[in-house]
């Protein structure tokens, strides 16, 4: 990458009442009666309230929602324009988190503007911190004419970054971060903003090291909390566990309330090994913000594999609770549920669970976990008969499966096989999941903890780096072979590796990106082309927002425009 120049604009962001822009005239600014306005707020009266504010400036279409799950159920199902969300929504639910999970999950139009209205002047500081932040922030008490003002501004201001949204949206990540360069370049006072997205974009398709340096040229010049956010984020996925760890202990030291400093320092530590570390950061962040699925898991996964039985039971308990109705429902999280309540020695509720299991989910992987759950609960009753059954229907049921079960129906299966003596049996589903998740540093500590549990820990620090040392010998051979030309070569190289982990996301991506260039030089193939397609879809399945598989599904695109295919 071509070396950045200093960016002199850079500049902390500024306290938001103070704005110089003059207030529009209701008159001066675009139509709102032809826009379609969200308003998300706990509080009755004040969605009343905001409601006639927005009919005085025209506005007909409002619709209302009092809680993140049916603002998110509604986003999934309509198109807003603008959307208007109180920062504190309550039940520890808060508006930025609501606005960073419809990022995610890509359900705001390009267009639409997100504002985020609080009393709070602190909120303005952890909304600072964010990746990527709403487009407005509106503090209370305000009047008509100055949530008027912030609206038109705000609009406005989306105008010059629809080109950027719109490339997002096309998946074309590459033409986005050079629409960004083009708006830094310009300068302005949107700059910073332009430079933001330019960050959110790397981290977005896993350019770390472009993302790491360029925050780093950012701090050099102003300590933005965004950008050591982005810096951290960087570094971890970079294998600097320590040195994330310190940017995040940074970050909450200085903006306590930016809730996911706290999710990523835990990380850090759990990969650094400091579980303890790790677990009393999550406790933390659970007592402020109880009610996010995604902490209450990682809370309940780590003080498990502390040893933490109580709190590692009500943690996994709650993550059931609170996905229930969610878009978001994993059965793992019974699966982790019903073995912690077998560590503890309740049965009867590890049974309930286990059915609920049978009752919730319909597939096979799910019917096998189940089983071998059954298989646990049976042996700790002590019917050694029993439990051999229904671990060999377990069996039976992940031998019929097309393709490798999800890590936590390995671990499950793994677990029931270890704890009736059937270790080779265990160690070859290890195996199988290690090979699909190499690189997650959680699902090792957990084989860790499995194989430490049955007094053969040694077993899994063997299967760990046997695991990494092939893969990486694997792809640094294929990698060789495409860059001294060999493309043919190496595209079959990848296409077995792909048959020995159908669910390895970093072999899957090689192999998409082997096949496309392939035949980008070549010609068409239109084997090649389906079996990078068919990966493509492997891969949305593993993992709907992965970056860089969405750019590899743009290349897709274009390249079968450019041969005449579709």
């Amino acid at each position: 990458m071509a070396e950045i120049r200093p960016y002199s604009f850079i500049k902390p962001a500024p306290v938001p009442e103070a704005e110089a822009e003059p207030v529009p005239a209701f008159s001066a600014g675009p139509d709102l009666s032809r826009l379609s306005f969200l308003v998300i707020d706990s509080v009755t009266d004040m969605r009343v309230a905001t409601c006639s504010m927005l009919n005085e400036f025209g506005a007909g279409n409002v619709d209302y929602a009092a809680r993140s799950g049916d603002a998110l159920g509604m986003l999934r199902r309509k198109e807003y324009d603008v959307v208007l969300s109180e920062y504190d929504l309550g039940h520890g639910f808060d508006g930025l988190y609501l606005f960073e999970e419809a990022r995610r999950h890509g359900i705001l139009k390009a267009s639409c503007v997100f504002m985020i209205v609080t009393a709070e002047r602190r909120a303005t500081r952890v909304i600072g911190a964010a990746e990527l932040a709403p487009d407005a922030i509106v503090l209370k008490p305000y009047t008509g004419d100055m949530l008027y003002g912030k609206l038109v501004r705000a609009i406005r201001r989306k105008a010059r970054l629809r080109p950027i949204d719109e490339a997002v949206l096309a998946h074309d990540f590459l033409r986005a971060i050079h629409l960004c360069e083009a708006e830094i370049e310009a300068g302005g006072d949107d700059a910073t903003s332009f430079l933001r997205m330019k960050v959110h974009l790397l981290l977005r398709i896993g350019d770390w090291a472009a993302a790491r340096d360029l925050c780093r040229e950012v701090l050099a010049q102003a300590d933005l909390p965004w950008a050591r956010m982005a810096l951290g984020k960087s570094l971890y996925h970079l294998g600097s566990h320590e040195e994330a760890r310190t940017v995040f202990q940074g970050v909450i030291a200085e903006h306590e309330l930016v809730m996911e400093a706290y999710d990523w320092l835990a990380k850090s530590q759990s990969a650094g090994g400091d579980g303890p570390g790790a677990l009393e950061t999550l406790r933390r962040a659970v007592a402020r913000s109880p009610y996010v699925i995604g902490r209450q898991r990682d809370l309940g996964d780590v003080a498990w594999h502390n040893g933490d039985l109580a709190t590692a039971d009500a943690a996994i308990s709650e993550t059931v609770r609170l996905s229930r109705y969610s878009f978001w429902r994993d059965p793992g999280d019974y699966g982790r549920l019903a073995q912690v309540q077998i560590a503890r020695g309740d049965t009867l509720g590890a049974r309930r669970t286990a059915t609920e299991i049978r009752r919730e989910f319909k597939d096979a992987p799910a019917a096998a976990m189940a089983d071998a759950l059954d298989a646990d609960i049976w042996l700790k009753h002590g019917d050694k008969i029993r439990a051999r059954d229904a671990l060999d229907q377990a069996l039976h049921g992940l031998s019929t499966l097309l393709a490798p079960p999800p890590s936590e129906v390995g671990l499950v299966l793994a677990q029931a096989c270890m704890n009736q003596q059937r270790f080779e049996v265990g160690e070859k589903i290890v195996r199988t999941v290690l090979k699909n998740r190499h690189d997650d540093a959680g699902l090792q500590g957990r084989v860790t903890t499995l194989f430490r549990q049955a007094g053969r820990e040694e077993v899994a620090s063997r299967l760990i780096e046997e695991t990494n040392q092939d893969i990486v010998t694997l792809n640094n051979e294929a990698v060789r072979l495409a860059q001294s030309g060999e493309l043919a070569a190496a595209a079959e190289r990848f296409i077995k590796a792909v048959a020995d982990m159908p669910a390895n996301l970093m072999v899957l991506l090689n192999a998409i990106n082997a096949l496309l260039a392939f035949v980008n030089r070549e010609g068409w193939h239109e084997t090649y082309m389906r079996r990078a397609a068919e990966y493509l879809e492997r891969v949305r399945e593993l993992d709907q927002d992965n970056g860089r598989a969405l750019q590899l599904a743009e290349i897709h695109r274009k390249t079968c425009q450019r041969f005449g295919r579709t």
